[in-house]
C-alpha cells in the first residue's frame, strides 16, 4: 500500500498511451529514469484496453507498484474532455484490477455526487479559483454518496488494495481549509489523500507549502499537497520535500500535453542530489528544555553527542 513505498517517491503518470503495448514501452523506460512507482490512468486507454484480461501483461512485467485512476474526464492538452459518467463502473472497473496486483486506486471525494463547478478556463471558472470564499471541487457531503464511498473502501481494503481520496478543489486554499479536507478523507477511511490546489501567485506558493507542512503534522494518512497553474508548479518538486508523499512526472512529454508535470530523471535526480532528511542535528539548536520533535525536552546540560532524536517529517510512519 501507499504507506509501504519509502517516501517521497518518484511516481510515474502513465496517461499518454492508448494501449497496452504503448503503456508497456513507456513504463520500462521510465523505470530506468528512476521512478519508484506508477499512475496508471484508464481514461487515457482507448476503451477496449480498460479490462483486467487487456491490462495483465502491464501488472505481470514490472516489480515498482502500480495504482490506477479512472477520471470522468480526460485530458486533451489543457482542456478537460468529460466523457465518463457511469460512477459505478469507473470505480468497479478500478477494484477489479486490485487482483491483478494494483495496490488501490484513487476515489475522487465526490465519487456517486460529481459537483465538477464550472470549467476552470473560462472566465467563471477562473474568479471562482481566485476567490478564496469558493467551495473546493471534488467534495461532496451528501450523506447517502458518503455512505458509498465508505462501503467502496471497504470493498477495496476486503481485496487487499488502498484508496487514495482526492480532490482537484482548484480554488485558493488555507492550511486549515486543507487541513479539513485530510480530515474527511480519514473519517471516511481513506488511506492517503490527494489535494490539488489553485496557485496564482508566490504567496500561494508558500501557503501551498505551509499547508504541506500543516498536513504532515495533523494527518495520521500520508498525504499528496500539490497545485495547478504556472506558479502552483513550483510545489511539485519542494512538497515532497516537506512531507508530501511523492510526485507525479512524466517519463516524456509529447505535443500538447500537460506541462506541469516533471520529467522522472528530472526528479529523481533531485531527490537523490538534496538533503533534506531532518537528522537530530535539529536538536542541538533547541533552546533549554524546548519540547523536541518525540514529546521529550532537551535537558539543559545536553551535549551534542545527547540531543534528542527528531522524527524525520519526511520518512516517519505513523
Amino acid at each position: 500500500g501507499f504507506r509501504d513505498i519509502p517516501r517521497p517517491f518518484v511516481c510515474c503518470v502513465l496517461i499518454d498511451d492508448p494501449t497496452p503495448e504503448g503503456v508497456l514501452r513507456t513504463m520500462k523506460l521510465a523505470e530506468y529514469d528512476g521512478a519508484d512507482a506508477f499512475d496508471l490512468e484508464l481514461q487515457g486507454l482507448a476503451p477496449e484496453h480498460r479490462t483486467p484480461e487487456a491490462l495483465r501483461s502491464i501488472f505481470d512485467n514490472t516489480t515498482r507498484p502500480i495504482f490506477t485512476v479512472y477520471r470522468r474526464y480526460a485530458l486533451r492538452g489543457v482542456d478537460l474532455v468529460y466523457a465518463e459518467s457511469d460512477e459505478e463502473a469507473r470505480m468497479r472497473a478500478q477494484l477489479e484490477l486490485i487482483d491483478l496486483g494494483s495496490i488501490g486506486f484513487d476515489m475522487e471525494l465526490d465519487t456517486f455526487d460529481p459537483q465538477p463547478g464550472p470549467p476552470f478556463n473560462t472566465s467563471e471558472g477562473l474568479r471562482r479559483a481566485h476567490d478564496r470564499s469558493s467551495p473546493p471541487r471534488e467534495i461532496s457531503n451528501d450523506p447517502r454518496a458518503v455512505e458509498r464511498q465508505m462501503r467502496l473502501i471497504e470493498e477495496a481494503h476486503r481485496r487487499g488494495g488502498d484508496v487514495l481520496a482526492s480532490t482537484h478543489a482548484l480554488t485558493r486554499l488555507s492550511p486549515q481549509g486543507a487541513l479539513h479536507i485530510g480530515r474527511l478523507a480519514e473519517e471516511r477511511g481513506a488511506d492517503a489523500v490527494k489535494i490539488v490546489q489553485f496557485c496564482a501567485d508566490y504567496d500561494d506558493v508558500v501557503e501551498s507549502l505551509t499547508s504541506t507542512v500543516t498536513l504532515q503534522r495533523e494527518l495520521k494518512i500520508p498525504f499528496v499537497m500539490m497545485a495547478m497553474g504556472e506558479y502552483g508548479k513550483l510545489t511539485r518538486p519542494i512538497a515532497p520535500l516537506l512531507g508530501s508523499m511523492l510526485v507525479f512526472a512524466r517519463q516524456s512529454v509529447s505535443a500538447g500535453s500537460f506541462l506541469d508535470q516533471p520529467p522522472v530523471r528530472a526528479m529523481r535526480a533531485l531527490f537523490d542530489n538534496v538533503d533534506f532528511r531532518i537528522t537530530r542535528r535539529a536538536n542541538w539548536y533547541l533552546p533549554p528544555d524546548t519540547p523536541a520533535g518525540d514529546g521529550t525536552s532537551r535537558p539543559a546540560t545536553a551535549t551534542k553527542e545527547e540531543g534528542i532524536t527528531q522524527r524525520d517529517p519526511v520518512t516517519q510512519t505513523r
